[in-house]
């Protein structure tokens, strides 16, 4: 396990390259540039301003020069300022990333709670109307984008009924109960796609595990029907859930920028989006590339969780 563990961590670091030129270059080809933001535009025609900035910020210096200045100081956890407020970038990804971790535990905790029990009674009774209607909601589930989801969230519980805020964000720290009054719209806009696929992979799971021989091996030796499908085929089905539902925590805190700007959830998604409009490029480089180095660390933990839990698949 550790020499594979090993490897793993090796075959991230051609990743991780892969991602700071993707993110560097991205943000080149935005419209506009730092000086742009900098001075303004009644002082944007200033050549000597200009090019006093562009040489202070090493802009004047060919690409890939400005690229190995920027990895390396990003190595050493320094992104730079903010053009906007003037503070490390580093501290406001860092005040941003526990609300999108809440955020995201939350949701797919919700998911799980939600599609276990449903895929697994719906595997049971296979063909039943419990069956029918667990497929039916779970297909819808997986249709809806999540943007609209979240929309039709906000006008419904929170503009006709008022039950709930439409944003704000109170950490779990301070108030929990606030914290989760205010998490309920978000959580629930986040886990809902994300149960219907899980339902979905959860049935299927059983269903392949209950046509086993070793379910009927079970059954043979006298063992009850709850125990044969609740101790041996769900704890089996559920390696393939848990670790698709660890990959799905992945791609969603990588991808939190809609959800987080609908309902003005202060995370790092909404920090980006805020960066775009802005033209804060720092900020921008930086958050994209967090988020991109959380998605590839997940999906390394889920991997090495796969392993542990089903040790039957080879760590060479």
């Amino acid at each position: 396990m550790l020499v594979y563990t090993i490897n793993r961590i090796l075959q991230m670091i051609p990743v991780l390259f892969v991602l700071t030129v993707v993110t560097f270059s991205f943000v080149q080809l935005l419209p506009g540039d730092v000086i742009d933001t900098l001075i303004g535009d009644e002082e944007a025609e200033d050549p000597e301003l200009r090019a006093f900035l562009m040489k202070e910020y090493g802009l004047d210096k060919p690409i890939y020069i400005q690229y190995g200045i920027w990895l390396g100081k990003a190595l050493q956890g320094d992104f730079g300022k903010s053009l906007i407020t003037r503070r490390p970038v580093g501290v406001e990804l860092f005040e941003s990333i526990p609300a999108t971790v809440y955020l995201g535990l939350v949701g797919i905790g919700l998911s799980v709670i939600i599609a276990l029990p449903l895929g697994s009674i719906a595997a049971v009774k296979r063909n039943s109307a419990t069956d029918y209607t667990a497929q039916v909601t779970s297909l819808i589930g997986i249709s809806i984008p999540e943007f609209w989801f979240a929309i039709m969230c906000v006008i419904l519980f929170s503009l006709h009924l008022g039950w709930l805020p439409s944003s704000g964000y109170v950490s779990p720290f301070e108030d929990l109960g606030q914290s989760l009054y205010y998490l309920i719209l978000p959580a629930l806009a986040v886990g809902f796609r994300q149960a219907a696929y899980t339902t979905r992979l959860t049935r299927s799971s059983m269903l392949d595990e209950m046509n086993k021989e070793y379910v009927d091996t079970a059954r043979s030796l006298g063992f009850s029907e709850p125990k044969v499908i609740y101790k041996y085929t769900l704890r089996n089905a559920l390696i393939p859930t848990i670790t698709i539902s660890g990959l799905q925590l992945a791609n969603l805190l990588g991808g939190t920028v809609v959800l987080e700007t609908i309902f003005a959830w202060p995370g790092i998604g909404q920090a980006i989006y805020l960066a775009i409009i802005d033209h804060d490029y720092p900020l921008i480089q930086a958050g994209i590339l967090v988020l991109g180095i959380i998605v590839v660390v997940v999906n390394l933990l889920v991997d090495l969780l796969y392993r542990v839990l089903n040790p039957r698949v080879a760590l060479g």
